[in-house]
């Protein structure tokens, strides 16, 4: 998968921005691990934004379901160990570790709260903690830039049906610039 393939909205914004910021802080911090991504999404998994260096060779849609997935199944533990709050989840795949953090809720007019989901792929030698620090650091600000744009709130209050034909008129988009590029 190329950049070419990624809608600019999802890489070019300023929550991708803030991503960024995170991934390069984490990296000047301990230059340990690889980062393969980031990706801000709602409990539903709709993608708010990547990081600019999103390792393009991934499914961002793919890894955005199993980390909404894997915090929903986190929150049934929390039921199920009567748990005030669950802070983080993650899982360890061979090399390859997938984190999930809440960074909090924002209010969608008429739609109620939305939880902010912080989701890292990353190799075995991120240090968790240091991530956790910097999303802790940066999550506020996140919510701040959600809160103040409007069409990602727009995005967020869509319902499946919306979501699908907003997915595919973003196909539309992308496969509509690569036929005329190769005109």
């Amino acid at each position: 998968m190329s950049i070419n393939t990624i809608p600019k909205v999802l890489y070019r914004n300023k929550i991708a921005a803030i991503l960024d910021e995170v991934r390069d802080n984490y990296g000047k911090l301990t230059r340990k691990g690889y980062v393969y991504g980031l990706i801000a999404v709602d409990q539903d998994a709709k993608i708010i934004a990547i990081d600019s260096r999103f390792d393009r060779s991934l499914n961002y849609w793919d890894l955005s379901s199993i980390g909404a997935a894997l915090y929903g199944v986190s929150r049934q533990g929390q039921d199920f160990f009567d748990a005030n709050y669950l802070d983080r989840a993650s899982i360890i795949y061979n090399n390859l570790q997938l984190f999930v953090r809440s960074i909090g809720q924002v209010n969608i007019h008429k739609k109620g709260k939305r939880e902010i989901l912080i989701i890292l792929l990353a190799d075995i030698n991120v240090n968790i903690g240091v991530i956790i620090l910097q999303m802790s650091h940066f999550g506020m600000k996140i919510k701040n830039e959600i809160e103040k744009s409007g069409s990602i709130k727009d995005t967020l209050k869509m319902s499946e049906r919306e979501l699908k034909e907003h997915i595919k008129k973003l196909k539309k988009e992308i496969f509509s610039q690569k036929i005329s590029n190769t005109s």
